[in-house]
């Protein structure tokens, strides 16, 4: 008969080892097939247009631009839905001498932004409005200021995306506006 040791060890088992069990074949050909179609996509995309991480369309097509949508995404969160702004904080479209000026003040301020103060109806606003000249195309741009311009009781008028080209080449990289570089741009709104 065998030691008391020896018993113990007899009933326990063997190590595992790496090649005792293979990776399943199922797995590995999952890993191979994903591996592949990712090089495919990669190469697919190689000199594809970097437009939001692929080629899809966007919302709102350059070509049939909404000023009320283009607006409602990207204006009203500080401006309001009514074009009232905040007092005090961001300052109102409504009755605006800004909006209702020549239209390049506005579709300049939308293009490059504003910073400092402005006054407007009255009330001075100290503050930040950010450049959307990267973000939106002449068409998106010339589509929000329309409404801005003929929304809420303005009448101001329209305007169209060969104006905001011009303005767009005429002041290049500009950076944000301030009030008094608008009115010695273009004049007293």
């Amino acid at each position: 008969m065998k030691p008391y040791s020896d018993r113990a060890r007899g009933r326990e088992h063997a190590e595992p080892a790496e090649s005792d069990r293979p990776v399943p074949k199922p797995v590995l050909f999952l890993l191979v097939a994903l591996f592949g179609w990712g090089l495919y996509y990669i190469g697919a995309q190689v000199g594809a247009p970097l437009a939001g991480g692929d080629s899809r369309t966007p919302v709102v097509a350059a070509a049939a631009a909404d000023g009320a949508t283009v607006y409602a995404a990207n204006c009203a969160a500080c401006h309001q839905a009514t074009g009232q702004g905040l007092t005090g904080a961001f300052p109102p479209l409504v009755g605006s001498e800004w909006v209702q000026a020549d239209p390049a003040v506005a579709t300049a301020i939308v293009l490059h932004g504003l910073h400092g103060p402005i006054e407007v109806a009255g009330k001075t606003y100290q503050g930040v409005m950010p450049a959307f000249g990267g973000q939106f195309s002449d068409a998106e741009v010339a589509a929000v200021v329309s409404y801005i311009r003929t929304s809420w009781g303005n009448d101001a008028g329209e305007i169209d995306a060969e104006q905001v080209s011009e303005l767009r080449s005429r002041f290049g990289d500009h950076p944000a506006w301030e009030g008094g570089q608008l009115q010695a741009e273009f004049g007293e709104p």
